[in-house]
């Protein structure tokens, strides 16, 4: 294998290394095999019936490629600024690979590659929303709006907000110019306008659910017009589809994160820290968090019975979280598996001056560099965390590009829908988030929704509570 491929390090989850009566035993890793076949034989079926369209994305035909360059191209040559109204699935993907190629001050600084300045509005907030439309020239902007339903409350409303505020400063003919639906090929809503109305129109496959969509066109428009190589990132994705298609627990780094973590649930670890010892990584690991909650914290299992299952994911960075999280999770419930994303290229780097050699706290510093420093506290919390009995995994990314978060991001989409075989519960829905929508539909008024605002003031006990 390549050094220039991604690798799962899992020794710290062995008790070999983290000493006897933690970990597991080299033979109860093995033994999962049993478990991981049954999951590959669901998996390779529901590939089959078309069921897991995401894995499919990684060989996209070549013409509905260039379909999402060329509208990439079209708006910019219109707008210097993009902005992606998305919530959840729609919005989590983009930023993640965005911030890890570009950085986490992307937004301050001179755009890559000819591309543009992407801005992610997640949220109805009218706060966050009324500073980022204040802040932008709206004659040098485009807008993208993600949605399979075109029914998400969030974007819906800030899209009928950016329509209007368009109309008013271009007129509805460029108004609409610079608006892009990203949506179900056949039904709703945004469907429903695009065949009103000339607005642009981009296809989500119907068998992709959006926490597993940054690999279609919801993710990779935005991409494109950030001015990144999403052919490179589906080269990548789909490098890593070969790996995560072998049926050895010891050859497929998606079974074994899987396993592993399944194990590590099972046994009371109900929660997963993803720390990247890359600043730029933060959104991948809040991506992450979506993906595995959503995915894996279900109610019941494929049979109906009541299971209540879930691993709480939690993002932090390193080292910065050495600094806020790790006493947790060095002295506190042992109810933690932490998986750690290390860098062996950072693409930049700084020596460390020699100054005050004197003084010993400092002395020892100068002559190394800062990329030493972070793979050294990387190490170090690893090795910790071990010797208090503590498991981990490790991701080791050989650099960070596009074609490296290709494969970073396929693995774990492969990771979870196997993990969801193991369980033996759907990773593929959200049955539990639907009440939410339904009642805040009732709250606002919508047709059809008047008995879950009903619900909703039956539950309201008014101000007895206030203080």
């Amino acid at each position: 294998m390549s050094e220039q491929t991604l690798r799962l390090d899992y020794a710290f989850c062995l008790s070999e290394a983290l000493g006897k009566g933690h970990g597991l035993e080299l033979a109860a890793l093995k033994s999962l095999q049993a478990q991981v076949d049954r999951a590959h034989a669901r998996l390779a079926g529901q590939r089959k019936e078309g069921v897991l369209g995401f894995w499919d994305l990684p060989a996209m035909p070549p013409e509905d490629l260039a379909a999402i360059t060329s509208e990439a191209a079209r708006l910019k040559s219109l707008a210097d600024n993009l902005v992606v109204l998305g919530i959840g699935g729609s919005a989590l993907g983009a930023t993640a690979v965005d911030m890890a190629l570009s950085g986490v001050f992307r937004q301050s600084l001179p755009c890559k590659n000819n591309g543009m300045r992407l801005f992610v509005a997640d949220n109805s907030d009218p706060r966050m929303f009324c500073s980022l439309l204040g802040g932008l020239d709206l004659k040098r902007t485009v807008f993208n709006v993600v949605s399979k339903s075109g029914s998400t409350a969030e974007t819906m409303s800030q899209f009928l907000v950016v329509l209007e505020r368009l109309e008013r400063a271009l007129g509805p003919k460029e108004a609409r110019e610079r608006i892009v639906f990203t949506t179900d090929p056949e039904k709703g809503n945004l469907r429903l306008l695009a065949s009103r109305e000339p607005f642009r129109v981009l296809n989500v496959p119907p068998n992709v659910g959006g926490r597993y969509s940054v690999l279609s066109a919801v993710g990779l428009l935005p991409l494109a017009c950030a001015g990144h190589d999403v052919a490179a990132l589906l080269a990548g994705a789909a490098e890593m589809a070969g790996r995560c298609q072998k049926a050895s627990l010891l050859e497929n780094p998606a079974y074994m994160f899987a396993s592993l973590a399944v194990a590590m649930q099972r046994a009371g670890r109900n929660i997963l820290v993803m720390m990247p010892y890359v600043s730029d990584l933060l959104g991948l690991a809040q991506w992450f968090a979506q993906l595995w909650a959503e995915s894996l914290g279900k109610a019941q299992s494929l049979d109906g019975k009541l299971v209540n299952l879930g691993q709480t994911p939690v993002a932090a960075v390193g080292a910065t979280d050495q600094h806020s999280q790790l006493q947790l999770y060095m002295e506190g419930p042992q109810d933690k598996l932490v998986c750690f994303l290390t860098l062996a290229n950072y693409g930049a780097d700084l020596e460390i001056p020699a100054l005050y050699p004197e003084i010993d706290a400092l002395a020892y510093l100068g002559g190394r560099s800062m990329s030493e420093l972070i793979q050294a506290e990387a190490l170090a919390t690893a090795a910790a965390l071990a010797s208090q009995g503590r498991p981990s995994l490790g991701l080791r990314l050989p650099r960070l590009d596009a074609q490296v978060m290709g494969q970073l991001i396929f693995l774990l989409e492969a990771a979870t829908v196997a993990a969801g075989a193991m369980l033996e519960i759907n990773p593929l829905d959200q049955p539990g988030v639907e009440l939410s929508k339904h009642l805040t539909y009732g709250l606002m008024g919508r047709s059809g929704f008047a008995e879950q605002k009903k619900r909703l003031q039956a539950l309201d006990p008014g101000a007895r509570y206030l203080i």
